[in-house]
C-alpha cells in the first residue's frame, strides 16, 4: 500500500472523518481476530479490555506508551462490523466513533476503517490520527496471524499527512 492513503474529509453532518480502505492478505475471519481477541489484540496493540457485546467497554493501553484509548462497543455484528467510540487520554480531542468493516475480498479481507469525530474538531488536531491508524494497519497482517508486531513510526507518516493537507 502507498503511503498516504488514508483520506481526511468533511461530512454532511460538519463531522470530520478519516478513512481507509486496504486489502488486508489474510482471512476476514483473521482480522476479526485481531480486532475482537484479547490476547490477539494485547499482542500487537496493548494492554487491552473488551467486552465483545453493544455496549461492552473497550479499553487500550498501548504498548510503549502512556496513551490509553477508551471506548464502548456501539456495534457489533461478528465478524463483519466493529464500532467503538474512541477517547484517547493523550490528546485534547473529544469523544469520536471508530468503524470496523470486514467483508471477503477472494480470500482475503477487505478492510474499511472510518474514524468520524465531532463537529467543531478542526482538522489540524485530527491529523495525526492519519499517521497512526496507517501505522497499525500497516502491521495488522502478521498481526492477524498472532505475530507480536512493533509500532511502525508514525511520525515520518505525520509529515506526509500534514503536507497531504496543510
Amino acid at each position: 500500500m502507498s503511503p498516504a492513503d488514508g483520506t481526511l474529509s468533511e461530512n454532511a453532518n460538519g463531522e470530520l472523518v478519516v478513512r481507509f480502505e486496504r486489502i488486508v492478505p489474510r482471512p476476514v475471519a483473521k482480522v476479526w481476530a485481531a480486532l475482537t481477541d484479547p490476547k490477539i489484540l494485547s499482542n500487537w496493540l496493548g494492554k487491552v479490555e473488551i467486552e465483545p457485546r453493544v455496549g461492552g467497554k473497550f479499553v487500550l493501553a498501548f504498548h510503549g506508551s502512556s496513551t490509553v484509548m477508551t471506548g464502548a462497543i456501539t456495534a457489533i455484528e461478528p465478524p463483519r462490523v466493529l464500532e467503538h467510540t474512541w477517547l484517547e487520554n493523550t490528546v485534547s480531542v473529544p469523544q469520536s466513533l471508530v468503524r470496523w468493516e470486514l467483508s471477503a475480498a477472494g480470500g482475503d479481507c477487505r478492510l474499511v476503517l472510518t474514524h468520524r469525530f465531532p463537529k467543531g474538531c478542526a482538522a489540524k488536531d485530527i491529523l495525526s490520527f492519519l499517521g497512526g491508524w496507517e501505522a497499525l494497519l500497516d502491521v495488522l497482517a502478521e498481526a492477524s496471524d498472532g505475530t507480536a508486531m512493533p509500532y511502525k513510526p508514525w511520525e515520518p507518516l505525520d509529515a506526509l499527512y500534514r503536507a497531504k493537507y496543510p
